[in-house]
């Protein structure tokens, strides 16, 4: 993995927009990157924001709540940024499916009041990750670089004065543990015990045979009822045949007539009062203008009479119209002539029909009314003739029935046939009763089924469960035995790189022969000349410093991994010969990619000197303007002063 890039807009001292370059030179031969500023420039700010954008919450601590992790992003919002929101992105390369790829990891938020609205983009060679869910972004980037490896190769001067000072070694106890895998392996055999506790609780005992005599009962029961049912529905087929014989009885002895002849009389009295409505009706119709729709034609022919009468009723009207018009006109409009009047007159007499007149006792356009409703009482008169039709057929039927009545000719048939219903009834009762024991057995057959197979597969279960109890025992001597294995081989390739690199910082070069981890307690034991033990008391405090750097380093390359490193202010406790040693012998090949994050007095001129030769990038940061701008000059490696590049952002 190799960092391309860092870009930081309004994080923490970087106000504005700024980016690093980080890639060093391809051949490898230059693989540090200087970050130079003097303190409270932004070097630990740097750091925090590869972290931050590599891990989001995991990045304070693993049990950090997200009312705390959106206080702290609140807080890294540059506080002299127009706007509210900041952002952190880094590029980097790093392997996927035997392909070198470009990944770009943006992580940016905005203040929402008391709260954050925080956004994740992840892109691969230019275009989004649509193969991972963007929910599981997070894990992927802990699969890359886990949090509790990356203190390995990200850290600062702070971490290594821990370690230094620290007489039990806690800390590179915990990262040692972190390194071999050993609180996966604790989480594996918490899990394994968990599962077969778990197991053990779910056992239980089964009474299979008591559940198979119960359901071979409520088979017995079930048979019994259908069998039952098989032999009322037999017999009520035969009563229902000998009570439709009785009905056919009962009715040609007249029994349906005797039954029913009040009713009969009643429906034959209302049919005869609406027959006398209907007739009623059909008089009036007839009394008014509907027999004109008798005859089409002469009411075609009287109608173009009543057209034109109205035509000669309306003409003294007219005349008098004329008349009154030329007596007003006339005398004071010289426009009129009585030459124009006369031919107003003609004009009217010419359409004036010749027919000799005809004398109407009322007005035309009454009549002509009349005329138009002949449609809609011929329409009345087909209506109630219909009506009389059906009722007629009516009347007779009901008479005949009533006709043919006999009393007391049908009360034998009536007995036998209220016999036969009632003997019908009774089995249809009973055949009910039994359809529903049949379905309450059927029920319970199919319930101790269900039970039964239920304890079957518990059955089962179980034997599958010890089995897997026996499986997971063995998987945790497995472990133990692996854990066993993999700690030895571990622990000695750190004893061997971290003397080696050890002995190559120090000036005492046979200071320390080797190193001891115990491979219970994680405690480190150093050994001098004739393995005798050294303390790291006897150290000095700069041999202490190295002492953390190297082991630090060891640990990086015991894990395999092929990381950046991240160093933050690694000289201010060295003296002049372990800083020369440290910038000689430790960062040009301590990993293919070193960010060196140091002050200005740290980088002395004869300590830059050393170091330039594997440089293939130099910053130099600062706050500038009362601390309200930041500005990151680019410096040409071999040139020192020479400005390549300013980045000036408010």
């Amino acid at each position: 993995m190799i960092l391309q890039s860092l870009r930081l807009e309004n994080f923490g001292l970087y106000g504005g927009e700024h980016c690093f370059e980080l890639a060093p030179d391809a051949d490898g031969k230059k693989p540090v990157v200087l970050v130079v500023g003097h303190n409270g420039a932004g070097k630990t700010t740097f750091l925090e924001a590869v972290r931050l954008a590599l891990y989001g919450k995991r990045a304070l601590g693993a049990r950090v709540g997200q009312v705390e992790y959106e206080r702290h992003l609140l807080k890294r919002i540059n506080n002299f940024a127009t706007k509210r929101s900041a952002s952190v992105e880094l590029a980097f390369k790093s392997q996927h499916l035997g392909n070198e790829d470009m990944y770009i990891v943006r992580r940016s938020w905005a203040a929402r009041g008391a709260s954050v609205a925080e956004s994740l983009e992840f892109e691969r060679n230019g275009a989004p990750v649509d193969d991972i869910p963007s929910e599981d972004w997070n894990h992927y980037f802990e699969d890359i670089i886990p949090a509790g490896v990356s203190q390995l190769f990200f850290f600062d001067g702070e971490k290594i004065q821990d370690i230094a000072d620290d007489q039990e070694n806690t800390g590179l106890t915990d990262a040692i543990k972190s390194l071999l895998g050993i609180d996966i392996l604790d989480q594996l055999r918490g899990d394994l015990s968990l599962y077969k506790s778990r197991s053990m609780d779910r056992e239980g005992d089964s009474d299979l045979e008591n559940l198979g005599r119960d359901l071979e009962v409520a088979k017995s029961d079930l048979v019994l009822a259908e069998e039952e049912i098989g032999s009322l529905s037999a017999k009520r087929t035969q009563l229902a045949r000998r009570s439709e014989a009785s009905q056919k009885v009962f009715e040609q002895e007249g029994g349906s007539i005797a039954l029913s002849r009040d009713t009969l009389s009643e429906e034959l009295k209302r049919v005869e009062n609406d027959l006398t409505k209907q007739t009623n009706a059909l008089k009036s119709l007839v009394n008014g203008i509907a027999p004109f729709a008798l005859a089409p034609k002469l009411l075609a022919k009287f109608s173009s009479d009543m057209e034109k009468a109205r035509g000669q009723q309306s003409a003294p009207a007219i005349e008098a119209f004329v008349s009154s018009f030329q007596e007003a006109v006339g005398r004071d409009d010289t426009n009129w002539t009585k030459a124009h009047f006369a031919r107003l007159r003609n004009f009217f007499d010419s359409r004036q029909s010749s027919a000799p007149k005809m004398a109407l006792s009322t007005e035309p356009d009454w009549v002509m009314a009349k005329f138009a409703q002949i449609a809609d009482e011929r329409v009345k008169m087909a209506t109630i003739a219909a009506q009389l039709g059906e009722l007629q057929k009516q009347r007779t039927h009901l008479k005949d029935q009533l006709k043919n009545f006999r009393p007391g000719a049908a009360s034998g048939a009536f007995e036998d046939l209220k016999k036969a219903e009632f003997e019908l009834g009774t089995v249809e009762t009973e055949l009910n009763r039994k359809h529903a024991e049949a379905t309450q057995a059927r029920a319970r057959v199919e319930r101790l089924e269900r039970e039964l197979r239920k304890s079957q597969d518990a059955v089962f279960a179980l034997a599958k469960a010890e089995e897997k109890r026996d499986l997971a025992t063995r998987a945790q001597a497995a472990l133990n035995d692996y854990e066993e294995r993999i700690v030895a081989l571990r622990l000695a390739s750190l004893s061997k790189h971290f003397v080696e690199a050890f002995s190559g910082l120090v000036t005492r070069k046979s200071l320390v022969s080797d190193v001891i981890v115990d491979p219970n307690t994680f405690q480190l034991t150093l050994l001098g000349a004739e393995a005798r033990e050294i303390t790291t008391s006897e150290l000095s405090a700069g041999e202490r410093q190295l002492f953390a750097i190297s082991m630090l380093w060891a640990l990086g390359q015991t894990s395999g991994r092929e990381l950046p490193m991240i160093i933050d202010t690694p000289l201010s406790r060295l003296d002049r010969q372990h800083r020369t040693n440290l910038m000689a012998n430790y960062m040009p090949r301590s990993s293919a990619q070193v960010i060196m994050l140091c002050t200005d007095t740290e980088l002395t001129p004869d300590l830059s000197d050393i170091i330039t030769p594997y440089v293939s990038r130099r910053f130099e940061i600062g706050a500038v303007g009362g601390g309200q701008r930041t500005e990151i000059t680019v410096l040409d490696p071999e040139q020192g002063a020479q400005v390549l590049e300013t980045t000036d952002a408010r």
